[in-house]
């Protein structure tokens, strides 16, 4: 995969400067395979870097000012409940755990290795 230097030095991929990455694509295909894009870059990102929790309406990756163009708040919306819904995620104040403050899906614990990669991973050692 080639790269470029860019968001506190992590290597980018070559499709963060696509324009198209940052529109959910209508294509029900296309959708999965940028949507997988977007999980791959989110855990690498954040695994590099280590850094353990992702606040969504802080994370430089939705913004790509070298191209003008960034991830619509509709469209962080989809990658976060993707990327939850892959096993890589976990909500820390979840809708249906915070006690009805309002206060919901702020921040997202980075589950670097699935449970069932850690599970089968701890069963082979």
């Amino acid at each position: 995969m080639n790269s470029s230097k860019s968001k506190n030095n992590f290597d980018l991929p070559d499709f963060y400067n696509f324009p198209p990455f940052f529109t959910i694509q209508p294509v029900l295909s296309t959708r999965e395979k940028q949507l997988g894009q977007w999980r791959e870059l989110l855990l690498k990102y954040h695994t590099d870097l280590k850094i353990k929790t992702l606040i969504p309406h802080e994370c430089p990756l939705w913004n790509n000012t070298s191209i003008g163009r960034q991830l619509s708040t509709e469209g962080i919306t989809i990658v976060m409940d993707d990327f939850v819904r892959s096993g890589h995620g976990e909500w820390e104040d979840d809708e249906n755990n915070d006690g009805g403050d309002g206060a919901t899906r702020t921040r997202c614990r980075i589950l670097w290795r699935r449970p069932g990669q850690l599970a089968s991973d701890v069963y082979d050692w």
